[in-house]
């Protein structure tokens, strides 16, 4: 089947496809707050079927957005984070190191009329013949879109002469300490809910869109840093919550619920194929700290150097907080991101001993990992390869063994090989072990860099409760996140289990397509209607984008800005 043959038949087969990301977005809260704050998503979940949507491992923004968006494992499509690692030296990359097009750049191969707005990792917007792509965030300072965010540029022209240049941190969370932050917070996201919903329904009603996707990431900054004063019984919860500060949560939950009811409207209701879903759930932190770099010295796993300065640190927390977001934006662009590289790599590893280490992490918050300190692969390795199993089985030994000092309890349920997690030709990205850490009653530990304190363990002070962006936050990212889908296609099933990777095959089998061999979901054939029958059209073959890089290198280094996000 070819040209406007195959096009008619696919038209024939699918009708209007709507996608809402919601980022951080949790099933739990949905069901806490009801039908009353959250109508429309009650409606779509009572009409059709919804999940705890469990997440690629990590339950990270990047590698989820991206697994979804590709369709296929992060070891395949090469995202596991903000950076990529070389030794002991990290560039900050984000969604430049996707190495597949996405789901739909091979929909607009097939004649689709496709728009994919604002998802985080996606720059530069792929080019699509017969759509639009505009571009989310591509490195945690950053503040504002500039032309090479979408296509075509015309897009961001027109966008800018009726809304103004989006931004994506208007808000400023390095600043998050700040008097009366918090108080202005649920207001500033809910106007930034409003304007990118006018903006959507603004470029929905302009054409007869095939599928169209759009991010909102107001959720998880909702949930990072209102969790402690929604939660009563959070930790780190205020002394002094106002009857106002404990609705800020719902009250960007209600927002986006009307906004998912007013794109739902301009798409069409009831005859659209819906999907809303989010990378991860939410929840909240606990007020106990965790230095892994520490754990590992404390069981001879890795040394750290006699005389360890802070300036790298320091110079990054002088750049974060001091300079306002533009300088603070374009400062990092300077030399080709060598700055913040170089400034990010020494925090994260400049304290250890290389030479007289077995293992280290990164320390990340949001992806708690370990690397093993291979000789041959490493600039100073001292693992061999044949030793390299025993050395897994010492650190999980290590991991396993360490108990919270205050409860007694275990801190780690498992540390996994990351070759039982992934499969594909990039994962030599991901740290040899992944941890999966308890939560302590209910609340997740608090990863941080490594300082000079006795013992792997303490407690925030008063003063560090609140959190900041490059800091620890008072809600945390949850393994199990939040979808509904409804439409023509969906029977009323109710709660199903699903994963992140089904999402993206099931859209195509709703659409009516099969799913690639190299797709890691599976279709959601329970909460399909009988009568769709089996998908009929394939999408078209299509090779890896390593080129993206090199193709658009002076671009590329330019917009590679580094710092924040991480502990």
């Amino acid at each position: 089947m070819r040209g406007g043959v195959r096009l008619a038949t696919l038209r024939q087969m699918a009708t209007r496809a709507l996608v809402i990301g919601l980022d951080g977005f949790d099933l739990g809260l949905v069901e806490q707050f009801g039908p009353v704050h959250l109508p429309q998503l009650h409606a779509l979940m009572a009409r059709g079927v919804f999940a705890a949507l469990e997440s690629v491992q990590p339950p990270a923004t990047l590698p989820n957005w991206t697994t979804f968006l590709t369709g296929v494992d992060p070891a395949r499509h090469g995202v596991f984070d903000f950076t990529t690692r070389k030794g002991y030296q990290v560039r900050f990359t984000a969604g430049t190191a996707r190495e597949v097009p996405t789901v739909f750049s091979q929909l607009d191969r097939l004649g689709l009329r496709c728009a994919c707005l604002s998802f985080p990792a996606t720059w530069p917007p792929e080019e699509l013949e017969h759509g639009i792509f505009a571009s989310g965030w591509d490195a945690p300072v950053a503040f504002e879109a500039d032309r090479s965010f979408m296509w075509p540029p015309s897009l961001y022209d027109e966008t800018v002469r009726r809304f103004g240049a989006p931004t994506f941190d208007d808000v400023d969370e390095f600043h998050a300490d700040a008097p009366g932050w918090i108080d202005r917070l649920p207001g500033a996201l809910e106007r930034r809910v409003a304007r990118k919903t006018e903006w959507a329904r603004w470029l929905l009603e302009r054409q007869d869109w095939d599928v169209f996707a759009v991010y909102f990431g107001e959720s998880d900054t909702a949930s990072h840093y209102l969790w402690a004063h929604h939660d009563p019984e959070s930790p780190r919860r205020p002394a002094n919550v106002s009857a106002e500060q404990r609705r800020g949560l719902l009250r960007v939950y209600e927002a986006l619920d009307e906004a998912v009811g007013s794109l739902l409207g301009a798409a069409g209701g009831n005859e659209t194929e819906i999907t809303v879903l989010s990378d991860h759930g939410s929840g909240g932190s606990s007020d106990k700290v965790l230095y892994l770099n520490r754990l590992l010295a404390e069981h001879g796993l890795l040394q750290f150097r006699k005389q360890r300065g802070g300036a790298g640190a320091r110079l990054k927390e002088i750049a974060l907080r001091r300079f306002p977001p533009r300088l603070r934006e374009r400062l990092f662009r300077l030399g080709n991101a060598w700055l913040p590289s170089r400034l990010e790599s020494n925090v994260r590893f400049g304290a250890i001993d290389m030479r007289n280490t077995v293992a280290f992490s990164d320390e990340l918050n949001y992806f708690p990992g370990i690397y093993v300190n291979m000789a041959g692969r490493e600039p100073r390795g001292t693992v061999r390869q044949e030793h390299k199993r025993d050395t897994i089985l010492r650190i999980r030994a290590a991991l396993l063994d360490a108990r919270d000092p205050w409860s007694g309890k275990p801190v780690f349920r498992d540390a996994v090989p990351r070759e039982e997690l992934f499969e594909g030709p990039h994962l030599e990205r991901a740290p040899d072990l992944l941890l999966d850490l308890h939560l302590d009653d209910g609340y997740s530990y608090n990863l941080m860099p490594s300082e000079p304190v006795r013992g792997p363990f303490r407690k925030l002070t008063d003063s560090e409760k609140l959190g900041k962006k490059g800091r620890s936050l008072p809600g945390s990212h949850r393994s199990h996140g939040f979808m509904t889908i409804a439409g023509p296609s969906v029977q009323s099933a109710g709660r199903v289990d699903a994963h992140i990777a089904d999402l993206s095959a099931t859209l195509l089998s709703r659409l009516g397509l099969s799913v690639p061999p190299s797709f890691a979901g599976r279709v959601l054939w329970e909460a399909l209607r009988n009568d769709r029958g089996a998908s009929a059209q394939a999408l078209p073959e299509v090779g890896p984008v390593a080129s993206r890089a090199t193709r658009n290198e002076g671009l590329v280094e330019s917009r590679l800005r580094a710092l924040g996000y991480i502990e």
